[in-house]
């Protein structure tokens, strides 16, 4: 879920929230160019957010928070800066040392509580303001670059309904265990505030071994948990998948993707291998050739070095194509275009292997989605 969709927090929108909103010029809750004051611009990098929320957090568990600081290679003053990135090492270091500190077996779980609002952030509204929790997680996904770089969060379809997978940046280290369980804890939580609901997932699955007292993520989550999986992802039926938000208003969404895409627009250039790829694909996905060796050669890279490094991001080429098209799919039949203009803008030989794979995305024709948009 986007940054700060909590119980309790102070993005729950009332009425007058929504006219001082409304009322709100677009550029004040624009960022401005990242920075990057504590390593070079070519690390990839988060949003400082989730380090200052790591840091109230240490203040309430009496850590010293200076040093902490110090050790981390950050300055307090900085952290009040809503344009401020860190690279992702930064955080796993900071995440690391309050473990070893503070003792505290569940830091992810407990940081997930945190109140995470950010009024300069607009991707999070993007996300308050959705229609359904299907439309909130395809929105998470396409701007998730504004809170950090890489995908580090992937949608993916199941047999049962919808997930979200969650891959920490770089390899496998001791904090990524509660990076995910943030993840993962602040979706489950922000579901069931923004629908209104009792949401529970078919499924919580996490990478790592199962803690020795799992009591509490149960209490968390409250659904069936799998440690020692293949990926961190948690799944919601398709009737979940479908469900409103309490917050959902078309007018505000709109505004809020405008600002969005303008963040997105500002930030650096892509850092990671697989925004890399993206990129790449985007630029030739229409009449150019996009195959993987295509890819490799124009970011000069040996193939083999480009799978590796995707590989340590969690990252294939083939998802990275798939995610992409779908993504291109939904805006361009917005858009009204043609199902033959459609098809061949996402770089299929023919309509037909179009239609199968937007059946697999959505369960539907792109006829019947697009019937589905005009419906009253």
């Amino acid at each position: 879920m986007g940054q700060g969709c909590r119980p309790g927090s102070v993005l729950a929108l009332s009425a007058d929230d929504r006219m001082a909103c409304r009322a709100r010029q677009p550029a004040a809750t624009v960022a401005r160019v990242a920075k990057v004051p504590t390593s070079s611009v070519s690390e990839p990098s988060l949003s400082a957010r989730m380090a200052r929320q790591a840091l109230r957090l240490a203040v309430q568990l009496g850590l010293p928070v200076e040093s902490l600081c110090r050790e981390a290679g950050l300055r307090m003053e900085d952290l009040d800066d809503p344009e401020l990135r860190i690279p992702y090492s930064v955080l796993d270091h900071l995440t690391e040392r309050m473990v070893a500190l503070s003792g505290d077996a569940n830091l992810g779980l407990h940081l997930s509580r945190m109140d995470m609002a950010d009024l300069d952030d607009p991707a999070t509204f993007v996300v308050l303001t959705s229609a359904t929790l299907r439309d909130s997680m395809e929105r998470g996904f396409r701007y998730q670059r504004v809170w950090g770089d890489g995908e580090r969060f992937r949608l993916e379809d199941t047999e049962r309904g919808v997930r979200m997978r969650f891959t920490p940046i770089g390899v496998w280290r001791p904090a990524h265990r509660h990076l995910a369980e943030v993840a993962l804890a602040q979706f489950a939580t922000g579901v069931r505030f923004l629908t209104g609901e009792d949401v529970r997932p078919l499924r919580v699955r996490f990478v790592h071994p199962a803690p020795e007292d799992t009591r509490e993520h149960e209490a968390v989550f409250g659904g069936p948990l799998e440690f020692g999986a293949p990926a961190n992802d948690i799944e919601f039926s398709q009737e979940d998948a479908r469900r409103p938000f309490v917050h959902a208003d078309a007018l505000l969404n709109a505004m809020f993707e405008r600002q969005a895409r303008h963040a997105l627009e500002r930030l650096p250039q892509p850092t990671t291998a697989s925004e890399r790829v993206r990129e790449e694909v985007r630029r030739t996905l229409s009449g150019g050739d996009f195959s993987f060796a295509a890819v490799a050669r124009a970011l000069r890279l040996p193939p083999r070095t480009l799978q590796r490094r995707l590989a340590d991001e969690g990252q294939s080429y083939a998802s990275i194509v798939e995610s992409l098209r779908r993504e291109l799919a939904e805006a361009y039949l917005r858009r009204r275009m043609s199902i033959a203009e459609v098809s061949f803008l996402l770089g299929y030989a023919e309509p037909a292997a179009f239609h199968r794979a937007f059946k697999r995305w959505w369960g539907t024709s792109p006829e019947s989605f697009r019937r589905g948009l005009n419906a009253p």
